[in-house]
């Protein structure tokens, strides 16, 4: 439908024209339905009236808006045409110098004629990995879509190259084929990438001439199958070969080459390896001569040769197949050089002296006989006999070429197998990719069965072309839930029935062959008879001898002399039997019958497209023809089984001039290689499609408050969009898309530049007001400010006169005398105020000077009472120890008396028991009381186990009471040792606030005597502990007795049980035991007694220990408090002196400031006032006076601070020898012993299971760096060289593995970065060399290494360090580069920014895009902080951090910047916002973290410059100066690039004209250093690691108990 409201003034339409295929014009008329004409103005200023027909009308195309023009998808215009398609190209190629232009799902591809840098490997690795539509358009893009939908759906898939000759397809199928090698790299020994991109210089070789449009063309069909694994590394290819144009091997049109391989053999000639296949020059050989131009303008055949035999050894090929196929190629030269002659009769003859004869024979080893018999003869086989009939001599020509040609076609195959077969290598085929290089649609002068064959396989892809177009827009359709309507598209199905149905072109051809007499004549009536009624069949009406085919492009007359011999393709069998017989075996394997065909090979099955070949019989065998269809419909078969990528090549130009543009010949392919069709089947539906997303963000501009509100953004596009376009049948809503019909968005474009034309009126009326009215009032200001100055002047005019001027002066002087007399009276004023002042200050000093010596009188009595009452508190304690020891004397006596006590009364016990037993013998008369006694007995003996109870408590309690003991001792050592440290401390305060005398021998010695006097109380507390623990061994003695006898007890009891079972003499022995039990009872009471008085003295002994402790705890704090108000008060005091020297240095600054303000009074008032002068004068005595008296406080200060420091160095070795005196702990080396044994196990746990998160939270970062080192020393110190070395390589190998193991784990690799670096500083430092030892303690010096030079290892750590830091580097920018480019390029954090434009047929591979995450600058900022806490955790040195930074912010800056050359749609102003507003993130990041000032941000200055070349003026001379001299850091090709690729996002912004990009590129000649275009974002700057020096003392550190290496020895 055609939207005839959009035809109105100011819209452009295109018109047709015959030079330029369509030209431009404006419309100058609004049109209306019912108008006869178009009122048009062509770009030249002439004026057009179009008719137009008034039913329905017919209007010419409308042009797209600017805003579209140059768009990577053409299916994103607006109209969808063949003139838009036509613009958009051109504005593209010869604007933008772009040659790649997406059109749907086809890739069209204009040769440049000229060398452009983008294709090297930092584009190929732009394109890896990225969203078809997402970069500029490109083959990498089409490879990159095939290779990720082969490893997304497991599919195989197809890359279809088409085109003209010279229209760039060998090399497109070149390049599609580099991308996969470099993609895929699988880094195996077979390096078969590298075979697979070797081959094609063989195939361009033997299979690629010069013609008349192309110097590189491909002469045969090609399809390469590239396998892949299921890793999807390539793993093997294999090559389809169709159509070899055979007749080119004898015959080249003018300005035509034969296939290059033969003019490269031609120019290696005079080479020792080509020498014995007698090679002349290529103009001496008719097969090469006959063109007439054996010479490639830029090409080296020489070269071109050494080429070929590199990749044919690369390949495998071995130089004794490359000799044979040199051997058959110069073989068939010669043979085109053997001479026939004519003898009469149709007779003809070879003479037997041709030299180039016997060559043949002798290269090839056949007969020469033979050869020239069957060249001139035929053998006729008949019924009766067989008959020789001599040929013709043009029948013998025909035969030498027809032989010429077999044997190359031949040689050919044979090449392309042995390529299959060196590209074979072990492995499975999991899926494989397509590359097919075919010849596009062809049509000539004279067209030929070649033309007929190549235009015939067109047709087939073409047809295969459209179903698959049909089939994508219909899965569109369905995926949004759009109705599907039937769309009517060009079906060439009855034109590939012509040619290859029954009774069609082909098979009317084959059935001719068939016949002997048949003739091209013959066979051409046969088709006007049977084929006449076909309307895509037609005769010409002026020749008899060709046939006319409409062909899905384009009409093709085709002319039928040739068709027979090309498609019969004879060679008679007599010279095939001559050759079959030859001894050489290479050739004669080319003619064996087809049961010896090639066996297969395993691995990738190869299809052959050219069958074995076949019986002698003619009858049987298969024609040229056949061969094809049925070569063809195999590779229909496979591709149909694929997913097909299309790439059409198209020539811009006939003469290959660089960057020309030929609108006749780029439609004229357009047309034919269904392009325009893709268009036209698109522009029948919905050609453009905006996500809700990007129509909001384009069109929101247009909505209403209302429709703005609504917080459905789904929603509010369909209510503006039905608000807009009332017909609803113009626009379709999907599930995640808007569908609009063609016109649409330009009507959309139309309304939303409308309403920003508007917005620009009303905000240029507000601003030209404000001008007007602030150049009115300046008018005015100036106006009123002229009138006063004038009304002045005339005042003055009038009122001046001689009375006037005289009073005037008068005044002046009365004035002047006035102001004298004020400034003389305000001087003595201040004169006698600064002299009162003056005194007032004097008698403050001397008042404070008095006080000061008075204070400091009071100080030092005040420490005398200080001295004095801890004379006496030595004292005291003294006497303490004294009272202390006594006690302990006395009840070491008294406890000695008791022990004699009780072992005098155990032996009276004894004694007593001995008589008791003598008294039961007489004892028979109590027998009637034992019983009773018996039964008494028995309760005491149940009493004895609470008895045990009671003694094991008594032990508990006196443990506990030990424990306590030990703790209240410790407690008081402790508070011993800080009332020592309190005195001492403030003993050095009184003595720096008393240091105003001299005598400072007699303070040490009070110190001495203080901190002996605390000594002395150590030693007493020592005693009391030894004498504690005596005591204590003592009680536990007492207690062991006591347990004996328990024990002796129950041993007594036992018997007594069994006592009592005795039957006999049972009175005797019960008297004798109630007598001894008797005995024991009685003791038993005492014994109890005894415990309880032993406890009672424990007791007391606890008593007097807590109160000795407690009277010390008091004296302790009361001194501590006493000694703690005395030195408050006494630094109080120090504060107040400050403050008032403070007060008399303000008092100085002020009398010297106001001596200045005098000296400059005096300077003016010197010859007035000489009173003055005198005043002057003694004011600066009376300054100097101060100024004397202040240097002599200064001095006092000075003495005061050197006395100071003289009382510190006396503490601090007050303290050393404090130290030394009292025991300390052990003192260590600083080394490790690490038995050999061991050593394994200190690798596992210290470096190989280490988890560094514990360590840099509870430990030091780099504690195993220096528990390494120490193991290291102990090595060196023991002298044992084998041991160190083990140690060594141990420790360097189980960081290798670590490191390698875990590539991605950045807390681990920051954490050995940071070791290895300590480690190697370490070696350094305590190597021994002066460099390194230059901050290091005399103990750090004393524990130098010894014995070993180590510096060889230092190489060795710091490669691991430098390795480390490359891996942890690599590891920072895999997890942030896929967030470089959408957080710094992508994503719009200036909101209210848009740059959103319409968008084509792309991004078919991202279906899971919306589940992916999204990431900002934000997120960058944040894992770069992350990494930055990494490190500075793990104790990361700061040059090392600051190395990191630079370059992970040179990694996002060449990331983008890359990024940015290869899309066209972000090189607008509005993103260079973006991306300086990104930068200002980092930028600010840098500043947070205290990195702003070592200039990281520098590395980001070509992104930067990028920005602001976007966002600067591109028009005048002085804006291509300013980009000159501004963008330094970029190069020309990329200032260029990023100019040719600057796209408006208005209407209101302008495109960069070709004209100032020239400007540019001339002023830029000598500031180029580099021509690439893609920055090396894997650029590693220079790591350094400086030596630190580390401050740590080694035999102050501690293994923790959590590594678990306990093994380990302090040495």
């Amino acid at each position: 439908m055609v939207l005839i409201q959009l035809y109105t003034r100011y819209n452009r339409v295109w018109i047709p024209d015959a030079e330029h295929v369509w030209k431009s014009a404006e419309i100058v008329k609004d049109f209306h339905y019912g108008d006869d004409s178009l009122q048009l103005l062509l770009e030249n200023g002439t004026e057009l009236k179009l008719p137009v027909d008034s039913s329905p009308p017919e209007l010419p195309p409308l042009r797209n808006p600017d805003i579209l023009v140059g768009e990577n998808d053409l299916t994103a215009l607006s109209y969808l045409h063949e003139p838009a398609v036509l613009h958009n190209l051109k504005v593209r190629f010869l604007e933008s110098k772009i040659i790649y232009t997406y059109c749907g799902i086809i890739l069209v591809a204009l040769n440049p004629y000229k060398q452009i840098h983008i294709y090297g490997d930092a584009i190929i690795h732009a394109y890896s990995g990225q969203n078809m539509g997402d970069m500029d358009p490109h083959i990498f893009a089409v490879a990159e879509e095939a290779y990720k939908q082969m490893a997304r759906d497991h599919k195989n898939q197809s890359i279809i190259i088409s085109g003209e000759s010279g229209a760039g397809k060998t090399v497109s199928a070149r390049y599609a084929m580099r991308y996969f090698a470099v993609v895929s790299k699988s880094g195996s020994k077979t390096q078969v990438e590298d075979k697979v991109l070797a081959s094609n210089p063989i195939t361009e070789a033997i299979g690629n001439a010069k013609t008349i449009r192309n110097d590189n063309s491909s002469r045969f069909g090609k399809f390469t199958e590239i396998s892949f694994d299921n890793t999807y590394r390539i793993i093997g290819a294999n090559m389809r070969t169709y159509l070899l144009e055979k007749s080119r091997v004898v015959f080249q049109a003018e300005s035509e080459r034969n296939y290059h391989i033969f003019y490269q053999m031609c120019a290696c000639a005079h080479l020792p390896q080509f020498k014995a296949l007698k090679l002349l020059s290529a103009d001496e050989f008719n097969y090469t001569g006959i063109g007439g131009d054996i010479i490639i303008e830029g090409v080296d055949d020489r070269k071109g040769m050494e080429e070929t035999q590199q990749t044919f050894s690369l390949l495998g090929l071995k130089e004794d197949f490359q000799a044979d196929v040199f051997k058959v190629l110069a073989a068939i030269l010669h043979l085109g050089n053997v001479e026939i002659k004519s003898s009469g009769d149709d007779r003809s003859t070879i003479s037997h002296s041709d030299s180039h004869l016997h060559i043949f024979c002798e290269l090839l080893s056949v007969r020469a006989d033979d050869l020239v018999r069957w060249l001139c003869n035929r053998k006729l086989v008949l019924v009766a006999e067989t008959v020789v009939k001599p040929l013709h001599k043009d029948r013998v020509v025909n035969s030498r070429d027809a032989l010429a040609k077999r044997i190359y076609a031949h040689l050919f195959d044979c090449v392309i197998n042995k390529i299959n077969k060196a590209l074979q290598v072990p492995g499975k085929q999991h899926a494989f990719i397509g590359v097919l290089d075919i010849y596009g649609f062809e049509t000539f002068d004279i067209n030929s069965f070649e033309q007929f064959c190549i235009n015939y396989a067109n047709e087939k892809l073409q047809q295969q072309f459209n179903l698959h177009v049909f089939k994508l827009e219909q899965e569109e359709y369905m995926k949004e839930d759009i109705p599907w309507t039937l769309i009517d598209f060009y079906d060439n199905q009855p034109v590939i029935d012509l040619i290859e149905a029954k009774m069609g072109i082909l098979d009317l051809l084959d059935e001719e062959c068939l016949f002997p007499q048949g003739t091209d004549q013959s066979w051409l009536q046969k088709l006007y008879n049977y084929l006449d009624g076909n309307p895509l069949f037609e005769r010409p009406k002026l020749s008899n001898e060709t046939f006319v085919i409409q062909h899905f492009a384009d009409k093709v007359e085709y002319q039928c002399k040739g068709f027979l011999e090309k498609n019969r393709d004879t060679l008679y069998e007599e010279l095939v039997a001559v050759l079959r017989v030859s001894k050489f075996a290479f050739l004669a394997q080319f003619f064996q019958e087809e049961g010896l065909s090639v066996p297969k090979i395993k691995g990738i099955k190869v299809k052959p497209a050219r069958p074995g070949v076949k019986s002698t019989n003619k009858q049987l065998r298969a024609s040229v023809g056949a061969k094809f269809c049925s070569s063809l419909s195999l590779l229909m078969e496979t591709l149909n089984a694929t997913t097909p990528h299309y790439v059409r090549c198209i020539k811009p130009n006939d003469e290959k001039l660089p960057f020309e543009y030929d609108s006749g010949r780029v439609v004229q392919q357009l047309r034919a290689c269904g392009v325009l069709e893709t268009i036209r089947i698109s522009a029948q539906s919905y050609p453009s499609r905006w996500t809700y997303f990007e129509f909001y963000s384009r069109y929101s501009i247009l909505m209403t408050n209302e429709e703005a509100g609504i917080s459905d953004k789904t929603l509010a596009c369909k209510d503006v969009l039905q608000r807009l376009i009332q017909d609803p049948n113009q626009y379709k809503f999907g599930r995640t898309k808007i569908f609009l019909r063609a016109g649409q968005v330009a009507y959309l474009e139309k309304l939303r530049l409308d309403r920003l034309r508007g917005a620009c009126i009303t905000i240029q009326k507000y601003v030209r007001g404000w001008i007007q009215r602030r150049n009115y009032q300046r008018l005015r200001q100036a106006a009123i400010l002229i009138q006063h100055y004038i009304r002045g002047k005339k005042t003055i005019r009038k009122a001046v006169s001689a009375a006037n001027l005289k009073q005037g002066w008068s005044a002046v002087v009365i004035q002047r005398y006035w102001r004298g007399f004020r400034i003389k009276k305000s001087y003595q004023t201040r004169v006698t105020d600064l002299q009162s002042q003056v005194d007032g200050l004097i008698i403050k000093k001397q008042s404070m000077e008095k006080m000061f010596e008075a204070s400091s009188k009071e100080q030092q009595e005040k420490f005398d009472q200080i001295k004095m009452t801890l004379l006496e508190d030595k004292e005291t304690q003294a006497r303490l120890r004294k009272t202390a020891e006594s006690n302990l004397k006395i009840q070491r006596k008294e406890h000695d008396k008791e022990l004699g006590i009780l072992k005098e009364e155990l032996r009276k016990l004894k004694d007593e028991r001995i008589s008791l037993q003598m008294k039961l013998e007489d004892g028979d008369q109590m027998t009637a009381d034992l019983q009773d006694q018996v039964a008494q007995l028995t309760k005491h003996v149940k009493v004895i186990p609470d008895l045990r109870r009671d003694l094991s408590n008594l032990q508990n309690q006196k443990q506990t009471i030990d424990r306590k003991m030990m703790q209240q001792s410790e407690e008081a050592r402790a508070k011993l040792h800080d009332i020592s440290r309190l005195l001492t401390g403030s003993v050095v305060k009184e003595e720096v606030i008393l240091g105003l005398t001299a005598d400072y021998s007699e303070k040490t010695y009070e110190a001495e005597d203080l901190l002996a006097a605390y000594t002395g109380l150590e030693k007493a507390t020592r005693t009391l502990e030894n004498h504690r623990k005596e005591q204590k061994e003592r009680y536990e003695t007492q207690i062991e007795g006591l347990k004996q006898k328990v024990d002796y007890l129950q041993n007594e009891n036992s018997s007594l049980h069994t006592l009592f079972t005795e039957k006999n003499n049972v009175n005797e022995n019960i008297r004798q035991e109630v007598c001894r039990l008797s005995s024991e009872n009685c003791v038993i009471p005492e014994l109890k007694v005894q415990i309880s008085e032993l406890q009672r003295q424990k007791h007391e002994c606890e008593v007097l220990v807590e109160e000795q402790r407690k009277e010390l705890e008091e004296k302790a704090a009361e001194m501590k408090n006493n000694l703690q108000k005395r030195v408050e008060e006494a630094s109080s005091k120090c504060r107040h002196f400050e403050e008032q020297a403070e007060v008399l240095e303000e008092v100085k600054t002020t009398l010297q400031d106001q001596i200045r303000d005098l000296q400059e009074e005096n300077a003016h008032l010197s010859k007035q006032l000489q009173m003055e002068r005198d005043a002057k004068i003694r004011l600066r005595l009376e300054a100097a006076e101060l100024s004397s008296r202040n240097l002599d406080f200064e001095e006092q200060l000075d003495q005061k601070e050197r006395v100071i420091k003289q009382l510190e160095n006396q503490m601090i070795n007050l303290e050393t020898a404090q130290k030394s005196s009292s025991p300390g702990p052990k003192h260590y080396l600083g080394m490790l012993e690490c038995n050999k044994e061991d050593e394994s196990r200190l690798i596992q746990k210290l470096i190989l299971d280490l988890k560094p998160k514990g360590v840099a939270v509870n430990m030091i970062p780099v504690l195993p760096s220096y528990i390494l080192f120490m193991c290291i020393r102990y090595a060196d110190f023991l002298n044992d060289e084998e041991k160190l070395l083990s140690f060594m390589n141990a420790t360097i190998t189980a960081v290798k593995k670590v490191t390698t193991n875990h590539q991605n784990d950045l807390a681990l690799l920051s954490f050995w970065l940071s070791n290895m670096y300590q480690l190697l500083n370490c070696l350094k430092q305590y190597s021994g060399e002066e460099e390194f030892s230059k901050q290091s303690t005399p103990r750090q010096l004393s524990n130098c290494l010894q014995n070993f030079d180590l510096s060889d290892h230092q190489q060795v750590v710091s490669d691991l360090a430098i390795c480390i830091y490359h891996q942890f580097i690599s590891a920072m920018e895999r997890a942030l580069t896929p967030a470089i480019v959408p957080g710094m390029l992508e994503h719009e954090s200036l909101q209210g920014i848009s740059s959103m434009k319409p968008r084509g047929f792309i991004n078919r591979s991202s279906k899971n895009n919306q589940d992916t995450e999204t990431y900002t600058i934000t997120f960058i900022i944040q894992r770069l902080s992350h990494f930055y806490t990494s490190m500075t955790q793990h104790g990361t040195e700061p040059h090392i951090v600051k190395q990191v930074v630079k370059q992970l912010l040179f990694h996002i800056g060449a990331t983008t910047l890359n990024n940015l050359l290869l899309r066209k749609d972000m090189c607008s102003c509005r993103k260079g916002m973006q991306i300086r507003c990104n930068i200002s993130y980092l930028e600010e990041w840098l500043q947070e973290k205290d990195l702003q000032n070592y200039h990281l941000i520098d590395t980001l200055k070509p992104l930067t410059e990028a920005a602001w070349l976007l966002q600067v003026s591109k028009f005048t001379d002085d804006d291509a100066k300013a980009i000159t001299e501004t963008c330094v850091e970029l190069n020309t090709v990329q200032i260029v690039k990023i100019l040719n690729s600057y796209t408006p996002m208005d209407a209101f912004e302008k495109r960069v004209a070709s004209s100032f990009v020239r400007k540019v590129q001339s002023l830029r000649q000598d500031h180029d250093s580099s021509a690439q275009l893609m920055m090396d974002a894997n650029y590693r700057f220079p790591v350094t690691f400086p030596f630190c020096s580390s401050s740590q003392a080694l035999e102050l550190l501690q293994v923790p108990n959590s590594l678990h290496l306990d093994f380990l020895t302090m040495i």
